[in-house]
């Protein structure tokens, strides 16, 4: 998360920057949200604003790009997101809620519009909504028999809920990790989560690191843990990660520096490489950075269609005015090398 590590300052510098540089919202965007109130608006934003025909972002094909927008107070802070076995877009949050919406496609599988949202606290097992140290949601999995896996930091661990259409409803269970987790920094540890094609759990942690500069990664399997590890681009940090049906796995990372300057990259591991004790690193697909469309991006989802692999990302802005909820949708071919 950033939000420790931006002050006041880079804060007003990041406005100016989302103001002149991010993001473009028309007169007729703003009335239209101010008119037509929703839960949540989307509104359209060009990716490349120099080039707003273009449609190919490296390995990626582009196919939606939103801004999103509430005055609801819980909603924002997103950080794992997933497709439910039901189609909804699912989404957990660094307050610990739960989000979901119904996906409205065009005939090419371009989503234009998300509808029917869904708002709640996510529940501890005593049935309380998940306070403090216990809600900092950060990544969201599904798993084989469609339950929903959260990774927590503050308190690290994973908690499983059950499948749609009980899954806000429902007490978790936890599910065991690795001892060494508790290791990592309150606010840099399981940041990436996904289930396997195979049916094992793939984690990586944001900020527990080796002294090769790597980060520890687990592959877990009914309650074993085959240590490995993953090497990000020098400066970037690891922000969540989401199996293929073939096995790979796509990681998604973030850069910050100072002043507010945000940068994304996708990669891709080929999934012959998660053998014990394997240092992980990605091919690269996508790079997002400046004057292009780019915030804090938390989340990765992947659902398969006859067209390719379906990819969307989402920002997670903190809660704060002066950042956004990006989210962007791209088209993987299944013939990518």
């Amino acid at each position: 998360m950033l939000a420790q590590q931006m002050s006041l300052m880079q804060a007003i510098i990041v406005c100016v920057l989302v103001s002149f540089s991010l993001v473009s919202c028309s007169r007729a965007s703003v009335d239209r949200m101010t008119t037509h109130a929703r839960l949540v608006e989307l509104v359209p934003i060009e990716v490349d604003r120099k080039r707003v025909e273009r449609r190919t972002f490296g390995s990626l094909t582009l196919l939606s790009a939103f801004q999103l927008a509430s005055k609801d107070k819980r909603f924002g802070g997103l950080s794992g997101l997933s497709v439910g076995p039901d189609g909804r877009l699912y989404a957990v949050s660094d307050h610990g809620f739960w989000l979901s919406a119904s996906m409205l496609l065009d005939p090419d599988g371009a989503l234009k519009d998300l509808v029917d949202w869904r708002i709640a606290p996510i529940l501890t097992t005593t049935k309380l909504p998940v306070r403090g140290s216990l809600r900092d949601a950060e990544a969201l999995a599904q798993a084989r028999d469609g339950s929903f896996l959260v990774a927590f930091e503050g308190f690290h661990r994973i908690w499983r809920y059950s499948p749609p259409p009980k899954t806000f409803e429902s007490i978790p269970v936890s599910v065991q990790i690795p001892s060494a987790v508790a290791q990592a920094p309150s606010n840099g540890g399981i940041e990436a989560l996904t289930t396997l094609a195979d049916g094992r759990l793939l984690i990586i942690a944001e900020e527990l690191e080796n002294p090769d500069g790597s980060v520890k990664a687990w592959v877990i399997d009914d309650g074993q843990f085959t240590e490995l590890s993953y090497l990000p681009d020098k400066g970037f940090r690891v922000t969540d990660c989401a199996a293929l049906i073939n096995g790979d796995v796509l990681v998604l990372e973030r850069r910050y520096v100072p002043f507010g300057i945000l940068s994304a990259r996708l990669t891709r591991v080929k999934a012959g490489s998660l053998r014990p004790g394997a240092k992980l690193a990605g091919k690269e697909l996508l790079k997002l950075e400046q004057p292009l469309a780019v915030e804090n991006f938390e989340g990765i989802a992947v659902q398969q269609t006859s067209n390719g692999t379906m990819i969307f990302i989402v920002s997670d802005d903190n809660y704060s005015s002066f950042q956004q909820t990006l989210l962007l949708q791209f088209l993987l071919p299944d013939f990518d090398p």
